[in-house]
């Protein structure tokens, strides 16, 4: 098979950059998280004229009911725009502040333009920011796949599409991050191959330390 014909998708959040200025910590024990949730306790605490104590035990109950999507509960309980909730809670957050970025990347990912996608759980604002921080916005173009609609990892589908918007048959797809759950699974499901982005055990074909070393192992083993 010809390198051009394979596509990747990139996860973004722990896998383009590590949590807490390299600290490499996960997304629930990270800095970030706690700043997230104080701004989605007072989000609630101003909509809902409630208190911190009623904010975080609201929290808990829709992140439980909702699977962990709190925009979803939000509009469907609140009737509040997801796009709202998104701007003053997730918007609000300088990637400055949690993210050290790396020199390398733009240089690598622009000669990656037109065959990559990136695929993340978090909301358009951040996503945005925090790809023009890492200079590389311009090169994901408009294939940038976040979640704020219904259809968001770790459903297959959106695999499905982002391959099917490439023009590509998902076995010449690679899925990069560092989820197994919600980055290789559902990726492997629907027969794409996969590369997991740090340690622990995986499903996932290959295992490597960073973004850029699997980028390198892609060039190496001929795909890019």
């Amino acid at each position: 098979m010809k390198k051009e014909d394979y596509r990747a998708i990139f996860d973004m959040d722990g896998t383009l950059y590590q949590f807490d200025k390299g600290e490499g910590k996960e997304f629930t024990s990270s800095r970030f998280y706690g700043d997230l949730k104080n701004n989605v306790y007072g989000f609630f605490m101003a909509r809902r004229g409630i208190s911190r104590e009623i904010a975080i035990s609201e929290y808990e109950r829709i992140k439980a009911k909702y699977n962990g999507e709190i925009s979803i509960g939000v509009e469907t309980e609140y009737e509040i725009d997801r796009y709202e909730y998104f701007r003053e809670t997730w918007g609000t957050l300088n990637p400055m502040d949690y993210i050290d970025a790396n020199e390398n990347l733009p240089e690598v990912f622009n000669a990656l333009r037109g065959k990559i996608a990136l695929l993340t759980t978090a909301p358009r604002i951040w996503a945005l920011n925090v790809l023009a921080y890492l200079q590389v916005k311009d090169v994901f173009d408009t294939a940038i796949y976040t979640g704020e609609p219904n259809l968001r990892k770790p459903n297959p589908l959106i695999f499905q599409k982002i391959a099917d918007n490439f023009g590509a048959i998902p076995s010449l797809v690679f899925s990069i991050g560092d989820q197994e759950i919600s980055d290789i699974i559902p990726a492997k499901t629907i027969g794409m191959k996969t590369i997991k982005i740090g340690n622990g055990e995986t499903q996932a074909d290959y295992q490597i330390d960073n973004v850029l070393l699997a980028i390198n192992l892609l060039r190496k083993e001929g795909f890019l």
